[in-house]
């Protein structure tokens, strides 16, 4: 990626008035953080835009940004690989553009890149770890790859690898707390070394800087403690169980609080509990991992751990605000205000969202189980079917697809997303290749664009029009049973 970075870097510094544009999770609020400060830093007063999603909908939204606003850079962070032709019919011939980056570490589509330079006269930038034998799902992130242009911009960036933790942390590429590998390991590095993280081995529960004690167990979801998750009653009766007050001098105890001592019982009273209920060590030992605290940030916030920041800022996004996650990122006082009010409704969402499969239930099909509910926001769908396999709601020993029509933007699009289990992939399942394989069938077929489709293996994501939806979803099912057996 050398050649890429020191291309890309080289008109970030020749830009005068540039655009970002990036993704509403938490991978793509960082980015867009990262690359707003490293543009201000070099002087440059950037216009920013988070979307869900690059499709044939939001990227006319782009354009017409560029037509009125005449940048003469646009960058994009988290997205962008996917929908390189895309990129390239809309704007890679548009005279106000000197050049365009794409910062990504999605999959590619077969021959984006050379089809890029075929086709745009503006230079298009590509920095992808998936070019490079390296995996964008473990690998790098796509705050990740931001870091690295600003890095490559100016040594003087390097404060900002701790925004760049916070989007790998929020991408999940830190399975069950193992810690990070490849270039995600190396950019911890550099963030340890700039005094701005910690990294110790501890309890991985979200909440240990926040919570009380009894709360941190009743709202603990990874993994779900049977018969203490969602029991408030139960998770006050397991620590007077083991002489471990929750309040001292009438002020609740967080995990944070607690001696050696203390946090060994209890570590090792909730992995009894979860091997007992899952029969699985991995999900038991995982509940002690790399925590990394963010050593700038203020104690007992939101701010102070990688998990929590990443949590905070998700819920911006998924509540249709990621501007405020990046205002956040950028040091505003009152987003972080309003963002804790957007994390009390994420929470919301998420638990009614939860209850509503409870309630209504799943389809099997065959090679995946199926989530059709329009109730469910679309910017929320893919993290809610995830959380109902995590739950055992839904069993895990098949992709799980969840569809919906409350989509964001007034899009007249149906969205579906995708998620399994890394063993599966291990099997052989890839949802993204599933996806855009399916995808393609129908795009040939009437020979228009009905999905747009993308991601990762374990996790990806499609756009249809609602009359082509039963079809699609009946490609899936067949693709991703051959995929099983």
């Amino acid at each position: 990626m050398g050649n890429q970075l020191a291309q890309a870097a080289e008109q970030i510094k020749a830009a005068e008035r540039p655009l970002a544009v990036s993704h509403i999770d938490t991978d793509g609020i960082t980015a867009l953080a990262i690359v707003c400060r490293m543009l201000r830093r070099l002087d440059k007063s950037p216009i920013w835009r988070n979307i869900h999603q690059l499709n044939s909908e939001t990227i006319q939204d782009v354009k017409k940004i560029v037509t009125e606003k005449n940048p003469d850079i646009a960058i994009f962070s988290d997205l962008g690989t996917g929908q390189m032709p895309l990129i390239v019919k809309e704007l890679g011939n548009l005279e106000s553009l000197n050049s365009i980056i794409v910062l990504d570490h999605h999959l590619p589509k077969d021959d984006a890149e050379g089809y890029s330079k075929r086709h745009a006269n503006t230079p298009i930038i590509e920095v992808n770890p998936c070019h490079h034998d390296l995996d964008g799902s473990s690998d790098l992130s796509g705050a990740g790859t931001a870091f690295l242009l600003a890095y490559e911009v100016s040594r003087g960036n390097a404060d900002l690898s701790e925004l760049a933790v916070v989007g790998a942390t929020g991408d999940l590429q830190r399975y069950y707390g193992k810690g990070f590998a490849g270039v995600n390991r190396k950019i911890l590095e550099v963030a340890l070394e700039s005094g701005t993280v910690r990294v110790d081995r501890d309890l991985t529960f979200f909440g240990i800087n926040t919570r009380p004690l009894p709360f941190l167990l009743e709202y603990a979801t990874e993994p779900y403690i049977p018969g203490i998750t969602g029991n408030r009653d139960a998770a006050f009766e397991f620590f007077e169980a083991l002489g471990i007050p929750v309040k001292a001098n009438e002020r609740w105890r967080r995990w944070v609080d607690l001696n050696t001592e203390e946090k060994q019982v209890i570590i090792q009273h909730l992995m009894s509990l979860i091997l007992q209920a899952y029969e699985d060590s991995r999900k038991a030992q995982g509940i002690v991992g790399d925590v990394i605290t963010l050593l700038k940030r203020p104690e007992r916030s939101e701010l102070r751990s990688a998990k929590e920041f990443s949590t905070l800022l998700n819920a911006c996004g998924r509540n249709r605000r990621a501007e405020v996650g990046v205002r956040i990122c950028l040091g505003d006082q009152a987003a972080y205000e309003e963002g804790k009010l957007l994390l009390r409704e994420h929470r919301r969402n998420l638990a009614t969202s939860i209850r509503r499969i409870e309630t209504h239930g799943f389809d099997e099909r065959p090679g995946m189980y199926l989530v059709q509910d329009s109730e469910i926001q679309d910017t929320i769908i893919g993290i809610v079917i995830g959380m109902a396999q995590g739950a055992r709601i839904v069993p895990e020993n098949k992709p799980i697809i969840g569809v919906t029509t409350n989509t964001s933007e007034k899009s007249s699009l149906a969205k579906l997303s995708g998620r399994t289990r890394r063993r599966l992939v291990k099997r052989g399942v890839n949802l993204k290749e599933t996806f855009v394989r399916c995808g393609q069938t129908l795009n040939k077929k009437y020979d228009t664009l009905v999905v747009e489709a993308g991601g990762h293996p374990m996790a990806a994501g499609a756009f249809i029009q609602p009359e082509r939806l039963d079809e699609y979803l009946d490609l899936v099912s067949k693709d991703l049973s051959r995929s099983l057996s």
